[in-house]
């Protein structure tokens, strides 16, 4: 007779165990709740983010969320982290380049786009969708990770001696607070229509990259 675990080797399948089988699950069970949150905040706003809600959604009883996550607070902070991990894959999805110019320019066209895809996300993370929800450390080092190639595009700027500011925190945290600004507007209903949002944004981005760059003679 044929070993079992041969066979499904052939099918290009492999075993797993029972414990690692369940973690999947439950991993896979967590994104669906998580998502599940991010719709409804997208649809009905944050006051309609509630365990129930979420519970109907998953058609599941409260019960199984309170045990994932055990508490609101604990769904918003997952929600919180997966849109870091969303905000980093942008990121990582742009193409290096040696002009670093060029290649912070397309970062921030990559904030941009997260910000419209991952609406949501970004709202919990950047706009205080949860007044209540405060990130603790652990949370805000994902943060700190996801915004990781910007801190990298300006540490090295400044090195090169090719920043006017002296101080690479303060340059991110000047490109964060800007394009963060006009995103927020726009998503506030403040800004005349996405095109015009658009443009605005794109101004911001060469602008800022003009200010905070030695300009060659």
């Amino acid at each position: 007779m044929q070993d079992p675990s041969t066979a499904l080797s052939k099918k290009g399948r492999t075993l797993t165990t029972y414990q690692k089988a369940k973690l999947q699950h439950t991993e896979t069970l967590k994104f669906s709740m998580i998502e599940a949150a991010a719709s409804i905040l997208q649809e009905s706003g944050a006051e309609a983010v509630t365990i129930r809600k979420v519970a109907e959604k998953m058609e599941c009883p409260t019960k199984v969320i309170y045990n994932l996550f055990g508490s609101k607070e604990g769904l918003v902070k997952e929600l919180f982290l997966e849109g870091c991990t969303l905000l980093a894959a942008e990121f990582q999805a742009v193409p290096e380049q040696p002009d670093l110019k060029r290649y912070l320019y397309g970062l921030g066209q990559a904030y941009w786009d997260f910000s419209q895809k991952y609406t949501s996300y970004y709202r919990v993370m950047f706009g205080g969708a949860f007044s209540e929800f405060k990130p603790e450390e652990e949370s805000l080092q994902t943060m700190v990770t996801a915004l990781e190639q910007v801190n990298r595009i300006v540490a090295e700027a400044t090195e090169r001696g090719l920043m006017n500011e002296e101080d690479p925190k303060l340059a991110v945290e000047l490109i964060w607070a800007s394009l963060h600004g006009v995103i927020d507007l726009y998503l506030g209903g403040h800004l005349p229509g996405a095109a015009g949002a658009r443009a605005l944004y794109d101004k911001s981005i060469s602008g800022l990259i003009q200010t905070l760059f030695v300009q060659a003679n």
